[in-house]
């Protein structure tokens, strides 16, 4: 395990190792170099000026020695330093580190003091002993956790306490901190405010400015941590000189007893009642005196309260939640410092002079003492901050966020969202509301499975259900997964105005396959590739998932099964040109209905790539209201007829029609022998063929299969001319043959052609009740239609046959 960085200080002696970096660096270069611009690296060891990593040390330090991976850097050894400034990046997502501080004087403990439990438990420390010094030691897995972590360490010395703070800021590999995140925070604090903040990670970001207004309690609590020393140093001065104001007061007082300067006037009603004998009577007197009970007290007083009570608060409702085995996140000198907080609060509440202070009504005007005097204006402007939070102080308040793992599959989620709503004409019918709830730690999580679910509904009839992680059970009503519960992550349900209902599964991998996958063969150095394990995830999902029908109207009221999900895809941060570049798993999601997509943020504005595979995609799946191709197909047709929902089974059939017929008319009589014509009038015809380029290829060998019957037109010998359908021939099979491969009996004539055909193997014909006549003759295209028995049986001409399939023929 390499050192990666030394630093030698008069109190101490920091070291950091971990595994060889080098291809986390290299990966890291690489996603910036493939996003352009300003924001890639200069070259793979020297990093663009505001990308320069830096490290943070408080208080600042006086360094003797710098060593970074393996190169010393000298250092003014007279000076103190609150930050060194590294030549490349240091700390990556997914790396684990370890951390030692070995100490020169007599450390009798040390310990971590981070907010996370989890964090504190990996450190050890080690009192002197022999030769070795006092250290301490521990391993931090950066894991998913990018932003700044901050590491707190207290050591005592002969009774005394002492805090160092080692910060620095952890790097992801596979998108840009400062472009990709901010992007997705954009997009899901538009829908869900305050979701990504969290009490207690490893690292910490910038709260960026949000729209919400409104109390969270989190946010307050970053905002007062972050302002809780100007705040304590504002009452400091509060306490020491309090603002007073001469106030009148009126007293009735004997004349006995009164002193000083008296009114003229009162000094004529006091003689006048000597005279008449009145030497009890008490008289007004106006006195002028200071007084601490003030509107400006009255809010300072105010304030701590709140804060107090608010600390208070929190304080019991975080402890009862640590106190649950699996849920204890905090660490006690978190919960120890919160408890700390409210002394301060308290001791300026016990000043004596708050207690001539009244209860806070408001200001009846503007206070220049609260603008403007020393001591109340720090204090005023600080709860206008605590206040207002989001809007005034957003840029400067760090708060933990979730994992960028979790923050990817949220952000994938709502783009898909927006894909439905923007690109595919979707209305959103139900909103955002209530979706969010406020657990234990006070932060907020998503109503999961589809009772948060994001409801749709297109001018066409179709309706769109998106849910984020649904759980399916053994016990499902309508969906069921018969062993296991499956939870994926997204669940795109369409619903069409026939009530037939189609599900699309994704899964967010916040990973990359890298040449460790046992399974790799691809060249993962070049293209950005989704793990194995998540397409394995994928085909587990949809070979789980069963949809149940129950069969009302059966006596036995049986189940019917089937397999609701048409495609199940990972979403992983791959980086490519997606505008003329393929899907790697195109050809795997065109044949199977499994793969993945690569997302992203469309940091420029116009810019597409993030998400163009994914979108193209789903166009093509659902369609768009006003595209002119759907009107050929309904959706399920159209869906229904791609490779994936077309893998039977070994041994079965795949079909959606089962009476499916194809009229045709038979061809010119031209160069054909006679008998080819008369066995179709006489009902002993065999074959039928026709061009492969009849059918679209694409659909055409599912749609050759699922015909099983074939109409063919034939001469009408009531009005001679003219062709009419008597007959339909049950299909026994059907085969894709060159042209000089169909014999003379099957075809009527030879031909030296090598194009390819349909040869349709034919049974014994069946007799139309009514014959369908006015069949077009020339060309032969014409006279075909994809159409179903019901619809045959009640026509009366071949305008009045209801196609199906559409788009198949050419």
């Amino acid at each position: 395990m390499p050192e990666l960085l030394c630093v030698v200080t008069p109190k101490f002696e920091l070291s950091i190792w971990s595994n060889d970096i080098a291809k986390r660096h290299k990966t890291y270069t690489e996603t910036l170099n493939k996003r352009g611009g300003s924001q890639a690296l200069l070259d793979g060891n020297a990093v663009v000026e505001h990308r320069r990593p830096f490290i943070y040390f408080s208080p600042p330090l006086q360094i003797q020695h710098l060593k970074f991976e393996q190169v010393t850097i000298e250092q003014n050894q007279n000076d103190e330093t609150s930050e060194i400034k590294l030549s490349s990046p240091l700390f990556f997502e997914n790396v684990q580190y370890q951390f030692e501080w070995v100490f020169v004087e007599k450390v009798h403990s040390a310990q971590m003091v981070h907010k996370n439990q989890l964090l504190n438990d990996g450190f050890r420390f080690v009192e002197a002993h022999r030769a070795m010094p006092a250290r301490i030691t521990g391993t931090i897995n950066t894991g998913n956790s990018i932003g700044w972590m901050r590491l707190p360490l207290e050591y005592r010395i002969d009774g005394q306490v002492f805090r160092h703070e080692l910060s620095f800021e952890v790097l992801p590999t596979k998108m840009d901190l400062h472009a990709d995140l901010p992007a997705m925070y954009q997009v899901i604090d538009q829908v869900f405010p305050l979701w990504r903040f969290s009490l207690v990670e490893k690292t910490e970001q910038n709260a960026a400015k949000s729209e919400h207004r409104g109390h969270f309690p989190l946010m307050w609590l970053a905002n007062f941590a972050q302002l809780r020393e100007r705040f304590e140093q504002g009452l400091k001065v509060v306490t020491q000189a309090p603002h007073s104001r001469l106030q009148i007061q009126h007293s009735f007082i004997k004349a006995d007893r009164l002193k000083g300067r008296i009114t003229h006037r009162t000094g004529l009603k006091i003689k006048e009642d000597g005279l008449n004998g009145c030497f009890d009577k008490r008289y007004k007197i106006e006195t002028k005196k200071l007084s601490v009970d003030t509107p400006e007290n009255r809010f300072i007083k105010s304030v701590v309260t709140t804060c107090k009570k608010r600390l208070i608060s929190f304080e019991k409702t975080l402890r009862a939640s640590n106190q649950m085995w699996d849920k204890q996140r905090l660490s006690d000198a978190f919960l120890d410092e919160l408890h700390e907080w409210q002394r301060p609060l308290q001791k300026v509440l016990a000043q004596n002079f708050f207690n001539d202070v009244g209860p806070y009504t408001g200001l009846s005007k503007e206070s220049l003492v609260l603008q403007q005097k020393t001591g109340y204006s720090t204090v005023y402007r600080v709860w206008q901050d605590l206040k207002f939070y989001l809007d005034i102080f957003g840029n400067v308040s760090n708060i933990s966020m979730k994992s960028v793992a979790e923050i990817y599959e949220i952000w994938c989620f709502l783009t898909l969202k927006n894909i439905l709503r923007d690109d595919l004409g979707f209305e959103e019918i139900s909103t955002a509301k209530n979706k969010l709830v406020l657990n234990e730690f006070f932060e907020y999580q998503l109503k999961d499975g589809f009772v948060g679910a994001f409801e749709f509904k297109r001018a066409d009839g179709v309706k769109a259900r998106l849910a984020h992680e649904p759980k399916f059970t053994k016990s499902g009503r309508e969906i069921r997964s018969y062993l296991v519960s499956q939870e994926p992550d997204i669940v795109l349900e369409i619903e069409l105005s026939n009530g037939k209902r189609f599900i699309w599964l994704f899964d967010a991998k916040y990973r990359i396959k890298n040449e460790q996958d046992r399974f790799g063969a691809e060249n993962v150095n070049n293209t950005d590739y989704v793990p194995d394990d998540a397409i394995n995830q994928m085909h587990r999902y949809r070979d789980a998932l069963i949809r149940i029908t129950t069969e009302t109207e059966s006596a036995s009221n049986r189940h019917s099964k089937s397999r609701p999900v048409v495609g199940a895809f990972a979403l992983y941060p791959g980086y490519f040109d997606q505008q003329h570049t393929k899907n790697p798993y195109h050809y795997a999601i065109d044949e199977i209905g499994i793969g993945a997509f690569a997302l992203l943020p469309n940091v420029r504005e116009c810019d597409r790539n993030g998400h163009y595979w994914l979108l193209e995609y789903l166009t093509a799946q659902i369609g768009k209201v006003d595209v002119g191709e759907r009107g050929l197909n309904t959706l399920d047709e159209s869906l229904y007829m791609q490779e994936p929902a077309r893998i039977p089974y070994h041994g079965m059939q795949q079909v959606l029609h089962t009476d499916l017929i194809m009229t045709a008319s038979l061809g010119e009589q031209t160069g054909r022998d006679q008998t080819y014509f008369n066995a179709f009038n006489d009902g002993t015809a065999q074959w039928f063929h026709l061009p492969q380029d009849t059918l679209i290829s694409k659909y055409g060998i599912h749609i050759s299969k699922e015909i099983r019957y074939l109409a063919i037109a034939t001469l009408s010998s009531e009005d001679p001319g003219t062709k009419q359908i008597e007959k339909i021939w049950p299909v026994k099979n059907v085969r894709l043959i060159p042209r000089n491969k169909i014999t003379k009996e099957q075809a009527g004539k030879d031909s030296d052609s090598t194009q390819i055909y349909y040869l349709f193997e034919l049974g014994q014909p069946l007799l139309l009740l009514k014959k369908i006549s006015h069949v077009p003759h020339l060309p032969i295209r014409n006279s075909m239609k994809l159409t179903t028995m019901e619809s045959l049986t009640i026509a009366n001409q071949f305008s009045d046959l209801k196609s199906v399939y559409k788009s198949v023929l050419n």
